[in-house]
C-alpha cells in the first residue's frame, strides 16, 4: 500500500496569542471512512494540486528552508512529535478568520518516489473532535461531514530524495470561496514559506495581453465579441485558480476564438499553466473596452462598466447596433488617427 502513515492535529488560530493554545494530535488508522476520506485526497492530490509552489531560500540566497527541513525530517521518519512541529508553524498564522482547523500529514511512497501530502479542513467541516490530556481522537460523521468534504487546503510533494528534491510541490485551495475566505497566501507564503512559481500577478498579466493582442490580430467580429465580453465579466472571478486554456473555456470561447488567444503566448504550452486570477492585475492590462462603428464613432469606458455606460440595441433587423449614453461633458480632446 503506498500510504504508511496519516497524521492529524487539532490546530488553533495561535496567530498573535501570547499564549498559544497546546497541539493535540494523533495517528489515524488505516481504516474506517476518515482513512478513506484521506486515501482519497492522498490520490487525487497528483492531478487535483495543480498550481506550482517552491519553497523560498534563505536570505542569503543559500539553500535552506525551515519549513522544508521540518517537512523532510517527517517524511524521513513519520510520527506524532515530527508532525506537531509543522502543526504548530501552522497555528501560528492562522488568524481567527480561518478558525479551527485539522492538519493530516499523509506519508506514502509511489514506486521510488517519497511522497507526503498535507492538508487542512475546517474543524466545523463536521469533523466531531473530542479532544484529551494528550492524545486527539477524530470521528467521522457522514451526513455532516460529506457536505462540506470537498472543501479544504493541500500540497503535494513527490521526489525520490529527500536530500536533494522536496524543494517544489503542488497545491490547491478549495477554500477560497467557502468559509474560508482568506487567501492562500498565509497557507503557501505564512505556513509553507514557500511562493507561487507562476506568481498570481505574472499568470493574470499574460492572461490580459493575450486577450489583448488576440483582438487586434483577429478580424473576426464574432471572436472580438467573445474576448471583450469575458473581459468585461472577468472582474468578478476573484481569486479562482486557472489557466489561459481555462479562461477560455470558462466563458465558452469557440475553438476559433481559443487558438486566436493561445498563439499570442510566447509558447503554446504556457496556454496549461496554472496560476491565481488577479483582479487588480487584470483590470490595470484592460482597463478600458473600446467599440469602433462603421459610421467613424469610437465608444471607450471602463471595461467592467461599458454595459451600464452604453445601452444598446440591435436595429435593422440585427445588421447594426444603436448605441446611447447620457452624462455631462467634463473634458474633450482632439487625438491623431490610428
Amino acid at each position: 500500500m503506498p500510504i504508511e502513515s496519516i497524521h492529524t492535529y487539532l490546530v488553533y488560530p495561535n496567530k498573535g496569542i501570547a499564549e498559544p493554545a497546546a497541539i493535540v494530535g494523533s495517528q489515524v488508522p488505516h481504516e474506517g471512512d476518515m482513512f478513506a476520506l484521506m486515501k482519497s485526497v492522498y490520490e487525487k492530490a497528483d492531478t487535483e494540486c495543480n498550481i506550482g509552489i517552491a519553497f523560498n531560500k534563505g536570505n542569503d540566497g543559500a539553500q535552506a528552508n525551515a519549513r522544508r527541513t521540518m517537512l523532510t525530517a517527517y517524511a524521513a521518519a513519520p510520527g506524532v512529535d515530527l508532525g506537531r512541529t509543522l502543526a504548530e508553524q501552522l497555528g501560528l498564522v492562522t488568524t481567527r478568520r480561518s478558525g479551527l482547523g485539522l492538519l493530516f500529514l499523509i506519508k506514502g511512497k509511489e514506486g521510488a518516489d517519497h511522497k507526503v501530502v498535507v492538508s487542512r479542513f475546517r474543524a466545523n467541516n463536521g469533523v466531531v473532535v473530542n479532544e484529551g490530556a494528550d492524545m486527539l481522537t477524530v470521528e467521522f460523521i457522514d451526513r455532516v461531514f460529506m457536505k462540506n468534504a470537498h472543501s479544504y487546503k493541500a500540497v503535494v510533494y513527490r521526489h525520490q530524495s529527500l536530500q536533494g528534491g522536496f524543494w517544489s510541490g503542488m497545491a490547491v485551495d478549495k477554500q477560497i470561496n467557502s468559509q474560508d475566505l482568506e487567501s492562500s497566501d498565509y497557507w503557501v507564503k505564512d505556513f509553507l514559506l514557500s511562493d507561487f512559481m507562476t506568481s498570481p500577478a505574472f499568470g493574470t498579466r499574460r492572461l490580459a495581453i493575450a486577450l489583448k493582442k488576440a483582438i487586434k490580430a483577429t478580424e473576426d467580429l464574432e471572436t472580438k465579441r467573445q474576448i471583450t465580453a469575458a473581459a468585461t465579466l472577468a472582474s468578478g472571478l476573484g481569486k479562482e485558480t486557472m489557466s489561459v486554456e481555462g479562461f477560455c473555456k470558462r466563458f465558452g470561447f469557440t475553438e476559433d476564438a481559443k487558438a486566436v488567444v493561445v498563439k499570442q503566448l510566447d509558447r503554446a504550452d504556457l496556454a496549461n499553466d496554472n496560476f491565481q486570477f488577479d483582479t487588480e492585475e487584470f483590470t490595470k492590462q484592460l482597463p478600458y473596452r473600446t467599440v469602433e462603428l462603421d459610421n467613424g464613432a469610437i465608444l471607450t469606458a471602463d471595461a467592467a462598466s461599458f454595459d451600464q455606460v452604453f445601452e444598446h440595441k440591435s436595429v435593422d433587423g440585427g445588421q447594426k447596433t444603436e448605441f446611447s449614453t447620457v452624462g455631462s461633458v467634463v473634458s474633450e480632446k482632439l487625438e491623431k488617427g490610428r
